[in-house]
């Protein structure tokens, strides 16, 4: 039985994949809702978008697309609007910085994901990928995973969601479930984000690990993710299991990770949605 998410992000996903920049004509399943309902807290705030375009545009970055669509992020926006009731204002930028990055700033509820960072995704992608679509495929997966990251700590600030283990952890199962549940591609773009994991990981071979960092592990955060995607649909998965992606004995325990995962995420954002789940088929 395939459990459909809650309708918060589900449709902001499928204009997300646009908004992320010129991609390939995709289908998008359709997700069946209720009728309009009121959330049980106050709608006081909305997201809002602050995009700024690249200040130095160097030749070599023409061809990386992934980020450049200022009107289709608005679009996402609108629609997040039109799905959940928030505390305050939180604003979604899209900046240069001084390094990659992306990060939620609770003082300024600020959502950041920069230029860089998507620079950065296209240089580790390139290394393996070779292929210019499969590229901003994999970029645009990758970007997607980060930016409903970051969406799940701002949320967890603004509803004062319990946590119980790293907020970290928590932002990753978010942003894993979101993604996994929308479509085929947006399980691509969940398994994309597990594959960044990988990427980082194998290039800091060698260095000394950070066991006190906030974050779990690379490596950590890529079985976690592939976890997800096999306890959430087994027969789909299972040659993660064949080809020693994921070992047995972590496999073992996903089905009943991800469903646990999931119901706990339904549970924490069904009071804050302006439309009730879609049901569960």
């Amino acid at each position: 039985m395939r459990l459909q998410f809650l309708n918060l992000p589900l449709i902001a996903v499928a204009v997300l994949t646009l908004a992320l920049g010129g991609c390939r004509k995709q289908s998008v399943e359709p997700v069946e809702i209720g009728p309009a309902s009121t959330p049980t807290v106050a709608d006081n705030g909305d997201f809002k978008l602050q995009y700024e375009p690249r200040k130095i545009q160097k030749q070599s970055d023409e061809a990386r697309r992934v980020g450049g669509n200022e009107q289709a992020i608005a679009a996402v926006i609108a629609d997040l609007n039109n799905k959940v009731a928030l505390p305050f204002d939180i604003v979604v930028s899209l900046s240069d910085c001084d390094e990659p990055d992306a990060y939620y700033d609770p003082e300024t509820h600020e959502v950041v994901i920069c230029h860089q960072l998507i620079d950065e995704y296209y240089d580790l992608f390139a290394i393996k990928i070779k292929d210019k679509a499969k590229l901003d495929d994999a970029v645009r997966g990758a970007t997607a995973a980060t930016f409903f990251h970051e969406l799940g700590h701002a949320l967890i600030d603004a509803w004062k969601l319990p946590i119980t283990g790293k907020e970290e952890d928590a932002a990753d199962q978010l942003s894993t479930v979101v993604l996994i549940n929308r479509t085929g591609d947006g399980e691509r773009m969940a398994m994309d984000g597990a594959i960044s994991f990988k990427l980082y990981a194998d290039l800091s071979k060698g260095e000394e690990k950070i066991y006190w960092d906030e974050h779990s592990l690379d490596e950590q955060r890529f079985y976690d993710t592939f976890c997800m995607l096999y306890g959430h649909n087994p027969g789909k998965y299972d040659y993660l299991i064949k080809d020693g992606t994921l070992p047995e004995e972590r496999a073992a325990n996903c089905q009943a990770d991800y469903e646990r995962i999931e119901k706990s995420w339904r549970t924490l954002l069904t009071p804050h949605l302006k439309q009730p789940p879609p049901n569960i088929q």
